[in-house]
């Protein structure tokens, strides 16, 4: 089956997706996201690259260049009960989608974001729960934002630093070998990366 044939019967699928039941929290969510980004909120965000429909959330598509300021905007005006993140930026649906998802869901907290995007890193065997479970030691060690998350990728920023800078890097690189093995070349490579941004990008390819 040809690619453009794959990508119409993607196409359909989408459209064809029952419109989730109203919920006010939601569509408050959705008006946020219309207000700030200058479009209609699709009944829906993405998960498995693009490739699947999750409508419990919202959406909208925008550059990925003005992402992260427009999140900004959004969790500003975002109501209790929900949560904003950058979702899908490399999306494997076809035709392949202009910009990356803005995404609003209903959460408690910050975590809620990962269960939203459904991210793992399956080819480790970790799960999205032992994603969950690593970053919230983290949290209550220093403090992190989670801004970006997709099928198999985590970006996030700290708020301090930690305080022994090698051995996180090192327990970084035991969690998540990729951007150590496929990115920086070594944990102490990683270790400045994360001192000079005050950030972290996860990823299991």
């Amino acid at each position: 089956m040809n690619k453009t044939l794959l990508g119409l019967i993607a196409s359909c699928w989408l459209l064809a997706l029952p419109a989730h039941a109203a919920s006010p929290q939601l569509d408050a969510g959705a008006t946020v996201l219309a207000q700030v980004a200058g479009k209609p909120a699709r009944e829906f965000s993405t998960t498995d690259f693009g490739r699947a429909a999750n409508p419990q959330a919202r959406s909208v598509l925008v550059p990925e260049e003005k992402a992260p300021a427009l999140l900004a905007l959004v969790r500003a005006k975002l109501p209790p009960g929900l949560v904003a993140f950058v979702g899908v930026t490399n999306s494997l649906a076809m035709p392949k989608p202009a910009g990356v998802e803005l995404v609003v869901a209903p959460g408690r907290d910050q975590f809620d974001i990962l269960r939203a995007a459904k991210t793992d890193g399956i080819n480790y065997d970790i799960d999205t729960e032992a994603i969950v479970a690593e970053l919230r030691v983290w949290d209550r060690e220093f403090g992190i934002d989670i801004w970006q998350a997709e099928t198999d990728t985590v970006q996030l920023r700290l708020k301090s630093m930690p305080r022994n800078l090698p051995a996180f890097a090192q327990r970084v690189y035991e969690f998540c070998p990729d951007i150590v093995d496929q990115g920086v070349g070594n944990v102490n490579a990683l270790a400045r990366e994360i001192e000079k941004t005050k950030s972290i990008m996860l990823w299991w390819d």
